[in-house]
């Protein structure tokens, strides 16, 4: 599922299914069809019809520009405890500049053009990136009435494998005080479905228990905590804001990645070889340090070989967009994914 709120695997909703639709899209009836999805999500949790009438154009115009502009694309509707998250991914002809194609009544495929203006009007967030030739990705959050926007500085994608009803991959950002240190947490219950869930769901929830430790402790505690478990990949980066410093233990194949805007190149993060609940022989961490910039986490369901450097302007973007973008791009499609991005600006 996406979640920006880092609450995936916290609760038992986490194994009755999953809470985020991916909608394929490529003819005159998707519009329609993303939009039912999206306002049955928005009733289920109590929205008014007002409410559920602004979801209800929002999804509209953003479906109908990816089969207008793009052909063919994916949109995922998610929830969050008072917003719904809206995302198109398309590998159509992109937008040159966006800027332009935001303006109201402007079209390039004879319509009004109202439509990602529109979108940025009604939203309480919404962004975009998109380059000639490689598509485009928006994101649009749609919110009870009066319940204010969050300033997102991490957010994530959670999906299971195709086939799946639950993801074997789970999540959590906990701050032990705002202006000092922030815990990011990823863990890849091993295999999939309903038995990965459950491990993923017990790692979260020792990790949540112990957030305030050195990263090396809790992988310890989590070790310990998951063995009546199937187990699995697990890794913690802790964030130092005054020291600017990551502090990063891993057992398994958590692919983690460092994006300073002030250092050169992106640096791959060390994880020690490992299962959390059956088999770590090593407790390590590492420093490095950073400039603003990002951190990106992921499970072995993104293939490894992703660059920012390769989207020029979307280490800018809202965290969401970014891995929305590696999803599309990167996702391996045979397993559970997790990706987790950071922003490492200071509160």
């Amino acid at each position: 599922r996406v979640d920006p709120r880092g609450r995936h695997a916290r609760d038992d909703r986490a194994l009755e299914g999953v809470m985020t639709l991916e909608i394929d899209v490529g003819d005159p009836s998707a519009p329609g069809d993303v939009r039912r999805r999206a306002v049955e999500l928005a009733r289920s949790l109590g929205w008014n019809e007002t409410d559920c009438g602004r979801l209800a154009l929002v999804a509209t115009e953003l479906t109908s520009n990816v089969v207008k502009h793009a052909g063919r694309g994916r949109v995922l509707v998610a929830r969050g405890d008072t917003t719904i998250d809206l995302l198109t991914l398309d590998n159509g002809p992109g937008i040159a500049n966006l800027a332009v194609s935001l303006r109201d009544g402007h079209s390039t495929a004879g319509t009004s053009g109202n439509g990602l203006g529109a979108v940025r009007r009604i939203a309480q967030q919404f962004d975009a990136v998109s380059w000639p030739g490689r598509g485009l990705v928006a994101m649009a959050r749609v919110g009870v009435s009066g319940t204010p926007a969050p300033h997102d500085r991490h957010a994530a994608i959670v999906m299971p494998k195709p086939g799946e009803t639950v993801s074997g991959d789970g999540w959590s950002v906990r701050d032990d005080d705002p202006a000092t240190h922030r815990s990011v947490f990823v863990v890849d219950g091993l295999g999939h479905g309903t038995d990965a869930a459950i491990a993923a769901r017990e790692a979260v929830a020792q990790f949540e228990r112990s957030h305030a430790q050195p990263p090396v402790d809790i992988l310890r505690a989590v070790h310990e905590g998951i063995r009546h478990t199937r187990g699995g990949a697990v890794a913690v980066a802790r964030i130092g804001w005054g020291e600017r410093n990551v502090s990063y233990a891993g057992l398994g194949n958590i692919g983690a990645t460092l994006v300073s805007r002030a250092l050169p190149g992106s640096r791959r993060l060390v994880s020690h070889n490992g299962t959390a609940g059956h088999v770590a022989r090593k407790f390590q961490a590492f420093d490095y340090p950073f400039a603003d910039g990002l951190l990106g986490r992921h499970s072995d369901g993104l293939s490894t070989g992703w660059s920012v450097d390769a989207y020029p302007g979307l280490a800018n973007a809202h965290p969401l967009l970014v891995a929305a973008t590696l999803y599309r791009d990167h996702s391996r499609r045979r397993d559970d994914t997790c990706i987790v991005v950071c922003r490492l600006t200071p509160p």
